[in-house]
């Protein structure tokens, strides 16, 4: 029954987390609502069935991880409350009750819906993690989970390809000459492709690397002649690698300096990972390692001439991060503990937006900066720390599991990925990325542990 009940509802959650890109990302506030409200009917569908079924929570998850992450949500509520003590809110709102000659209640955040909002698209990643955590503890449900990731990456960037290359110019209503001059498959900006599909990048070369490194389903061919192996191989690896090779060539073809960079980490740290848990490599695992470094070598030869101009040139986007980092200063240092609202950078920033600074900022295109300027340190702290957390689990699983270790392995790369990425934008910040990141972090906590373990 309980085997019934995750297969059931891992579908549903799959097909929401993988279908989240088509509406533009799902960044607009009746995709990203319409996630929530999805996410939370089968977290509760989920629910219900257990406790009927008197199914355990699986609670493997060191008790801090979610307790930091809890605070650090229950904080970014409670910014926006109008009974917090009034030394506590924001002077802007006691400007705007003299303008107005109106008493208004007040917050600590400057725009309180722009938190409630905020915290919706927050709450709505923490139970996609929850679900997917309780779900993957069945290594075929993992092993699904990556083959799903994979195969949807490799039809976005065959429709991302496509766009680039002419043969389509728009996306449903939505149209825009930049799909032919880089790709970006159903998202508005290529660097959010970019990251979206770094992380299904690294999901694609562990689920190629667990495919091919399960024995044969024939013992004896492990008999055969060495030609008769190298032929088996290639009948098994040359679709996952023609996949590979198309989602390198869209990745590259975005044209996204800090996509390409921060999947490049990424990836790194994942093979490092397989070379060092695979103390007694195989042959052959050398060989499925080789191919995809080959694959990706391949593809990037193929695609990279504009991608390498980018890299040797500053354009007015670098120029514009280092003037918005430069000026956010002063906000941190103002208010340092309490925040100006979680979410609500846009109309923060306004004061302290200098000259230099001519266009609408919405966001800081530095997560960190970002989340430490809404949250204020405490709160920021806390968030940034339960991410950690998830990492250090995966970090234990590694050393620790025999059997299924490439999932934790993905869940530290893919960490690594999104955090190199934060730097330098603000992919996290787009529910299609997010929900993708958190899916594969719940599989890849699920499967830190054993499955003999049925507490953690």
């Amino acid at each position: 029954m309980a085997r019934w009940l995750d297969k059931a509802t891992f579908f549903p959650l799959a097909l929401l987390v993988l279908l989240s890109p088509i509406p533009l990302a799902s960044n607009r506030a009746w995709s990203w609502s319409l996630l929530a409200f999805v996410t939370a009917a089968l977290v509760l569908a989920w629910l219900l069935a257990a406790l009927l079924s008197r199914r355990r929570l699986f609670t493997g998850l060191h008790p801090l991880i979610p307790l930091l992450f809890l605070l650090a949500l229950a904080w970014a509520w409670l910014q926006a409350q109008p009974w917090m003590p009034d030394g506590w809110k924001h002077p802007v709102w006691e400007l705007a009750s003299s303008a107005l000659g109106t008493p208004l209640p007040g917050a600590i955040s400057v725009a309180p819906e722009d938190n409630y909002t905020a915290v919706m698209r927050l709450t709505t990643y923490g139970l996609v993690f929850f679900l997917a955590y309780q779900l993957a503890r069945d290594r075929l449900i993992a092993q699904k989970a990556f083959r799903w990731i994979f195969i949807a990456a490799v039809i976005y960037s065959v429709y991302g390809l496509l766009s680039y290359w002419g043969f389509l110019r728009e996306f449903g209503w939505y149209q825009d000459d930049a799909y032919g001059r880089d790709v970006r498959a159903t998202f508005l900006n290529r660097n959010h492709f970019a990251n979206w599909l770094g992380i299904a990048v690294i999901c694609a070369i562990a689920a190629f690397f667990d495919h091919m490194l399960r024995p044969p389903r024939y013992p004896m061919l492990s008999m055969e002649s060495r030609q008769k192996r190298f032929d088996l191989f290639m009948a098994r690896a040359w679709a996952p690698l023609a996949g590979l090779i198309l989602m390198v060539s869209a990745l590259i073809s975005t044209h996204s300096r800090g996509g390409f960079v921060a999947t490049v980490c990424g990836g790194f740290v994942l093979l490092l990972l397989i070379d060092r848990k695979q103390r007694t490599v195989s042959i052959r695992a050398r060989a499925i390692v080789l191919s995809a470094l080959a694959v990706s070598m391949v593809a990037f030869f193929i695609s990279n001439e504009i991608l390498l101009q980018r890299i040797d040139r500053t354009d007015m986007g670098s120029e514009l991060r280092t003037v918005i980092f430069r000026q956010i200063v002063p906000g941190l240092t103002d208010n340092p503990m309490l925040g100006f609202g979680y979410g609500t950078f846009e109309d923060a920033f306004k004061l302290y937006k200098g000259e230099e600074i001519t266009l609408l900022v919405s966001r800081a295109h530095n997560t960190f900066l970002e989340n430490l300027f809404e949250l204020g340190l405490p709160a920021a702290l806390c968030l940034f720390a339960a991410v950690l957390g998830l990492a250090l689990t995966c970090m234990r699983g590694l050393a620790a599991r025999r059997r299924d270790w490439v999932f934790p392995a993905t869940g530290v790369a893919a960490t690594v990925l999104v955090a190199v990425h934060a730097m330098v934008d603000f992919g996290l910040q787009i529910p299609a990325t997010a929900m993708l990141y958190v899916l594969v972090m719940g599989v890849a906590c699920a499967q830190s542990y054993s499955s003999l373990d049925k507490s953690g």
